[in-house]
């Protein structure tokens, strides 16, 4: 799949998951912010869970993701987890807890985790960036370990529709 950076065409790497995928792969990916323990693809086999990808967590498009997908979460009234994972440094979260000290989702870094689990993770949602560390900006709605949306945007600059992928989850 391709996704764009402006004019700059950006090639992902895995495949976009289809409505139904449970995962595969195993992984595990070390926990960064408001949680001790890591991320295993267990950690989506109950209830609602949404999986949001951030390329660069120090950005103000991906705090913005964070930010909004919270508030767009709790408006909903319904019990879904949030679980963010980004690619950069641990102490980049820093700066999160700083502006967002009462957010209650739980940050993963994909640079603590060992390489196998980092390529699972990228191959099973479609995001890594081919040559690169990075991954692409995504939202993932699982219920019960089976996915029931996602998107990937094609324009990688701002953030994700989150409103738009709430509302095609039926919510």
């Amino acid at each position: 799949m391709n996704v764009y950076l402006g004019d700059i065409k950006i090639e992902l790497i895995g495949k976009r998951p289809q409505t139904g995928f449970s995962l595969q792969k195993t992984f595990s990916i070390p926990a960064a912010y408001n949680t001790k323990r890591a991320l295993k693809n267990d950690s989506l086999k109950k209830g609602w869970v949404i999986i949001s990808t951030l390329p660069n967590i120090k950005s103000n498009e991906c705090s913005m993701q964070i930010l909004n997908l919270e508030n767009e979460i709790k408006k909903l009234n319904e019990k879904i987890r949030i679980f963010h994972i980004a690619c950069d440094s641990p102490d980049h979260w820093e700066g999160v807890k700083e502006l967002h000290p009462s957010l209650k989702a739980k940050g993963f870094c994909l640079n603590l985790a060992a390489k196998k689990d980092v390529m699972n993770f990228k191959e099973s949602f479609g995001v890594g960036v081919k040559g690169s560390e990075r991954i692409a900006h995504g939202l993932f709605a699982f219920r019960d370990g089976k996915l029931i949306g996602s998107l990937i945007p094609k324009q990688q600059y701002g953030i994700p529709n989150i409103k738009g992928f709430l509302k095609s989850l039926g919510f």
